[in-house]
């Protein structure tokens, strides 16, 4: 999975679009004209590599794309740890969110102008210890956020996107 995505992350380039980019993820079905489309545009991709379960490309008007996201299928594929994001795209910034109770993870990658972060979403509310290390609470149990933690969802969200 390292190397998938490390591949992906040299692929993109500058007015990287829909047309264009659709050889490297599978068959897609556009949302343009939906009412959804009033408020994102979007290409469903059914993946080619089916580790994926799903993958969309958000796009603006120009049908550059503004973001790609991979759901992994946690049948077919092995999670990404902390450890392999980080080794792939250095270190991340935590923000949590208020209206769902989540924490997002945000990679700042150096390596690739064209992708301003990658990011991942943690399903619940991660705090920070005094030491720097990271937890989150489910149910009454503590649990730490540590390196072996497994992601499910990656998203690259592109520069060039209007």
């Amino acid at each position: 999975m390292n190397e998938y995505f490390k591949e992906m992350y040299s692929k993109i380039q500058d007015n990287w679009n829909v047309d264009s980019s659709l050889k490297y993820f599978g068959i897609g079905k556009s949302n343009e004209g939906s009412e959804e489309s009033k408020a994102i545009l979007r290409y469903y991709i059914e993946p080619d590599d089916k580790r994926f379960r799903q993958i969309f490309l958000n796009f603006d008007m120009n049908r550059n794309i503004e973001s790609i996201v991979w759901f992994l299928d946690r049948n077919e594929s092995e999670l990404l740890s902390l450890a392999q994001l980080k080794e792939l795209f250095g270190l991340f910034e935590t923000h949590n969110i208020v209206y769902d109770e989540t924490t997002e993870l945000f990679f700042l990658p150096t390596q690739n102008k064209f992708i301003k972060y990658v990011q991942t979403t943690i399903p619940e509310w991660v705090e920070k210890r005094r030491d720097g290390t990271l937890y989150f609470i489910k149910g009454n149990q503590e649990y730490e956020l540590d390196d072996n933690y497994k992601v499910s969802t990656i998203v690259f969200k592109i520069m060039n996107a209007a």
